[in-house]
């Protein structure tokens, strides 16, 4: 299968027209990885995106798993590349992975030519994903409230 076409598959760049396609390839490259090993190591200080193409990945911070993703097309790395600091978690492939890696910092000096809207499309993606990762962490921080509430409550009536 030809890479464009692998490209064409992410859902979050199905948007991209051929001529963005190719211009997101000259930013990009594909790499594999072994299980165990690590692809980003938290505090480490970069501007590359990173889809899943085929595999899976584990990702940590201080060493607590916060989650998986296996999904082709599911991406990691945006955090660093949203706000410019250091990365804010570990990614280690599971098991063998195969991930097309995107340099934005690339991609922006393209962009900022007014050639293309790849970033447009991506920083959609990126809100789609941390709109989810945000519900599900009010709905989280809502059961451990009430749990904190319950268990205070209980202290007080066992006393």
């Amino acid at each position: 299968m030809e890479l464009a076409d692998l490209v064409r598959k992410i859902p979050a760049l199905r948007t991209l027209d051929d001529q963005d396609i190719a211009r997101l390839l000259d930013a990009s490259e594909i790499l594999r990885f072994a299980n165990g090993e690590t692809i980003i190591r938290e505090n480490q200080s970069d501007r590359h995106l990173y889809f899943i193409i085929d595999g899976q990945v584990s990702v940590l911070k201080e060493n607590v798993k916060l989650c998986e993703l296996r999904r082709m097309g599911d991406f990691f790395g945006e955090i660093s590349v949203i706000d410019s600091k250091c990365r804010s978690a570990t990614v280690t492939a599971k098991r063998d992975c195969l991930c097309l890696r995107l340099d934005l910092e690339a991609v922006d000096i393209e962009d900022a030519q007014g050639q293309s809207h790849i970033l447009a499309v991506i920083y959609r993606a990126f809100a789609e994903v941390l709109a989810d990762r945000l519900r599900r962490m009010n709905d989280e921080l809502l059961y451990l409230r009430r749990e904190v509430t319950r268990l205070h409550g209980r202290l007080r009536h066992d006393k």
